[in-house]
């Protein structure tokens, strides 16, 4: 049986179940190994902190710190990340560790808005209080760094690294009350947020200025996709999606869950399917389920019923207004609880005193009533239900139960790990999409390197290093031109008929793609 090292004396005598030192009697605490982690790291440090505490003095500061910190905790715990210490006026945190992330970067730009929205209420009350100033700089970088229990005394969980010190960088070069990023992070996020133009900044201990960009606002992380590649090999996928819309068009409703492992095409699929019903005005109402949101009541469901409801865009008096016109028959209690789950609710009005479950069933009541009345198609669109929060899934699984009697097609998508609800309605369908075969991943490889005799090697590695994998194929071809090893200028395809499903495609391919010498 291995020895175990103890903290507080080195002593290297311990075995087994043993709880204490039997040399100095310390507990003993199990500790994480250092393991190498992708993350984004997250600096926030508060704006000439030295002059507020000579305004203010030392007692005053530690109660604005102390709330300023407990605030940042907790946007930080909310969106999944985890503070690594407290620098006495500011924090460092880590998205990515201990817990792996796959969208670390995200959550963490998600976080700094959130960090200095908070920032600017907190600094409103110390102005009106104090006379001073509060405002915040943040920071990002990602990168991969050692992440773990770090010393063999007082070992606290922590990252360590260059990317670490890049992004107290990044902090240090940021504008008061806002967030700078790293090239590395913009890379990962651009797609998500809203970037200032890219700027070279003079950072310590980097002799040449270096790439970065201001993070100036999220957005919905669908609305800034990339270009599309060419749909390849889902003819009968389509075709099929195409014939259950027929039949909910005429008075068929159907659930169709498109299932398949992360970037295997399940996105572009719906989205293909919703451009046919857009192109015969359908109307296409769409949610999207985050992992950084999955413990979010209702939150789905709200997403969902605003987008259908068509209140999304209005401002909460006028979408009051808009659910009263649409339920005119509705009890009045009814449409306050409707107003808070929308998340519109007049402030001044209670919320009326309810029980959980009678809640539920009213509100269940009053939509289904709703799409029951509704003659006209329509289509909805629920993506990545594998992070649904629980809310939102039980409740759309019993507002489900009316849709065979709607003209209603939905489609939800989810990875195959996904148990939940969904997979449990009766009379749904299943398309679980493949990957796709070798000419199919030929094909599309093609497409994105164009036919350029340079390309032919690396034509011929990116199928089989993608395994099938459309998204893998284009982040492959995507990498290269980034770092160089392609070059080529996107000309924009002639637009020529779309003749069947899948021959189609869109402008602003790599046609002219050629290797790096």
């Amino acid at each position: 049986m291995s020895a175990t090292l103890c903290r507080a004396c080195g002593t290297a005598a311990l075995t087994g179940d043993a709880r204490f030192c039997h040399a100095c009697g310390s507990a003993i605490t199990s500790s994480a190994p250092a393991e190498y982690k992708q993350v984004t790291v997250l600096f926030a440090d508060v704006v000439g902190s030295m002059h507020i505490a000579a305004a203010v003095g030392s007692e005053r500061l530690r109660e604005i710190m102390a709330a300023l910190l407990d605030v940042s905790g907790a946007v930080v715990n909310r969106y999944g990340g985890t503070v690594d210490k407290f620098t006495g006026d500011g924090i460092m945190a880590v998205f990515g560790a201990p817990r792996a992330l796959e969208d670390h970067a995200v959550r963490a730009c998600l976080a700094a808005l959130e960090i200095q929205a908070e920032a600017r209420v907190l600094s409103a009350e110390v102005g009106g209080r104090d006379a001073v100033d509060l405002e915040l700089r943040i920071g990002l970088n990602s990168g991969q760094v050692i992440a773990g229990e770090i010393g063999s005394t007082t070992a606290s969980y922590t990252a360590i690294g260059e990317q670490v010190g890049m992004a107290q960088r990044m902090e240090s070069v940021a504008p008061p009350g806002g967030v700078m990023l790293s090239d590395s992070t913009a890379r990962l996020v651009k797609d998500t947020v809203v970037l200032g133009d890219t700027q070279l900044v003079q950072v310590k201990g980097v002799d040449t200025p270096v790439r970065a960009s201001l993070l100036l606002a999220a957005r919905d992380q669908h609305s800034g996709r990339r270009s599309d590649a060419p749909l390849v090999g889902r003819t009968w996928e389509l075709n099929t999606l195409g014939g259950i819309l027929d039949e909910a068009i005429n008075g068929a409703g159907c659930i169709v869950s498109i299932t398949g492992p992360a970037g295997i095409g399940k996105s572009r699929l719906a989205r293909e399917t919703a451009a046919v019903a857009r192109a015969r005005d359908i109307p296409v109402f769409s949610a999207y389920c985050e992992s950084h949101a999955s413990d979010i009541p209702f939150r789905t469901l709200a997403q969902l019923l605003r987008a259908a409801l068509e209140i999304d865009q209005l401002a909460t008096d006028a979408a009051r207004g808009r659910l009263r016109e649409r339920f005119p028959e509705a009890e009045p209690e009814d449409l306050l609880l409707l107003d808070d789950l929308l998340g519109i609710r007049d402030l001044s009005m209670p919320v009326p005193d309810v029980a959980p479950d009678a809640r539920r069933r009213r509100l269940i009541t009053l939509i289904n009533s709703a799409s029951l009345a509704r003659s006209a198609p329509a289509m909805y669109v629920i993506e990545d239900v594998h992070w649904i929060d629980e809310a939102s899934e039980s409740m759309l699984a019993n507002l489900f139960a009316a849709l065979p009697h709607t003209p209603s097609l939905v489609l939800i998508t989810y990875r195959p790990e996904y148990r939940g609800a969904f997979t449990r309605i009766s009379g749904a369908q299943v398309v679980a999409l493949r990957p796709l075969s070798g000419p199919q991943a030929s094909a599309l490889t093609a497409e994105l390197l164009g036919k350029d005799g340079s390309v032919t090697e690396v034509a011929a590695q990116v199928p089989a290093r993608a395994a099938g994998n459309p998204f893998f194929a284009e982040e492959i071809v995507r990498d290269l031109a980034e770092r160089g090893v392609l070059h080529g200028r996107r000309i924009p395809e002639p637009r020529r008929p779309h003749r069947r499903a899948g021959a189609g495609h869109p402008a602003g391919h790599h046609r002219g793609a050629h290797r790096s010498a």
